[in-house]
């Protein structure tokens, strides 16, 4: 008896403290591989460097690099991080450079198709911080174009001081993930060019999910979330558009994300503009809401809440017509009242304009009339519920 007296004095002081929980990897920013063109211009061996916001602090980061949908093998000959050395660009000037390593080792093949993990990091990083990723290919290499103004700058292979030069092309690094003490949630914001950035607050701050990392960064501690942005310009979610469809991408820009909580998704229009207005090339309402409770199916099977945008006004864009814009009515309709998904952001009034809801308002449309522009994307990005966003209990 002397004893169980004594473990249960121990188990007191025990459960009298609370148990400290584990540190958790969670994705911090994110950029969803495309494919490229033979349009596109080859770049020959040489570093890129990249301006990445952090959206999630931590003691560590891991870095995700993807030739998801290359065109050839790439070589990795080196992987940096570093600083900037002021508030735009990628220079990083005297700035301390920390190598990063894959498997121990300082290069790795990127193979076609695949995709490589780096070994983490260790030091702090905190939410808003800007760091500059360096990575080096010992091969040509042809990245995606991009509509973007995401900060990067390439340098060709010299035997001298590398210049750096601006460009303009999707990026090869698809998801940076931190450590974190205390990560209650992170968010994928999916869709297409809307989502993925084009006419974008700022190159760091990326569109209406930059506007929302803000704001998340602005709650207390227990309530902040990571943010990754994995949309991409021309994408669609029934067919192959520009990359692989919305739904068979799921596994490989949503259920690769660290800690994933919840997924915006915010995709369609492009569906709807790339089909015919009528018969077997038009599609229909139906098809796409088939098409979105198979994404939350994905989704539900991990957990993964799913938070449905609806289609922002695009009557006049090149691509639609009259009857096109029925199916949007639709859509929009069946996301705000069919129960698809687990709450809905309504994208669509926060940007509409109220005498011609068919049309972006007159100070959203940047001439377009498809895609908003940097005061859109901020209304779009308070359009969002934060309450939708509460971490899982």
């Amino acid at each position: 008896m002397r004893h169980l007296s004594r473990l249960a004095a121990l188990c007191g002081v025990l459960f009298a403290h609370p148990v400290l929980a584990a540190p958790t990897w969670a994705g911090a920013w994110g950029y969803a591989p495309a494919d490229s063109s033979a349009q596109d211009p080859e770049q020959p061996a040489g570093t890129y460097r990249y301006r990445v916001r952090l959206t999630q602090a931590g003691d560590a980061m891991q870095l995700s690099f993807s030739n998801a949908e290359g065109d050839r093998p790439l070589a990795i000959a080196a992987a940096s991080i570093a600083s900037p050395s002021g508030p735009l660009g990628t220079d990083i000037g005297g700035n301390p450079v920390h190598p990063i390593r894959f498997s121990g080792h300082l290069g790795a093949a990127m193979p076609r198709g695949h995709t490589l993990v780096s070994d983490p990091v260790t030091a702090p990083f905190h939410a808003g911080q800007d760091v500059i990723v360096s990575v080096t290919f010992s091969t040509p290499a042809r990245p995606g174009r991009t509509n973007l103004g995401l900060e990067m700058a390439f340098a060709p292979a010299s035997t001298g001081k590398p210049v750096f030069t601006p460009i303009q092309a999707r990026s090869y690094l698809s998801l940076v993930s931190v450590r974190a003490a205390q990560a209650p949630c992170t968010v994928v914001a999916f869709g297409d060019s809307i989502t993925d950035g084009f006419l974008a607050l700022s190159p760091q701050t990326r569109g209406w999910p930059g506007r929302l990392a803000e704001r998340l960064a602005a709650l207390p501690p227990a309530r902040r979330c990571g943010v990754v942005n994995m949309g991409i310009s021309g994408n669609r979610v029934l067919r192959e558009g520009r990359a692989i469809s919305a739904l068979d991408r799921f596994w490989r820009d949503v259920a690769s994300v660290p800690n994933v909580t919840h997924v915006i998704f915010l995709e369609g229009i492009n569906d709807i503009g790339a089909g015919g207005d009528r018969g077997a090339d038009a599609v229909t309402p139906e098809q796409l809401v088939h098409g979105y409770r198979q994404f939350v199916a994905r989704a539900h099977a991990l957990g993964i809440k799913v938070i449905g945008g609806t289609l922002t006004p695009a009557l006049h864009a090149g691509y639609m017509s009259p009857a096109k814009e029925q199916t949007r009515l639709a859509v929009n309709n069946s996301i705000r009242n069919g129960r698809i998904f687990d709450g809905v952001v309504d994208f669509d009034a926060a940007v509409r304009n109220p005498a011609a809801p068919s049309d972006l308002r007159a100070e959203y449309d940047p001439g377009d009339h498809l895609h908003p522009n940097d005061a859109g994307l901020r209304a779009m990005g308070n359009a969002v519920d934060l309450n939708l966003l509460a971490p899982p209990k």
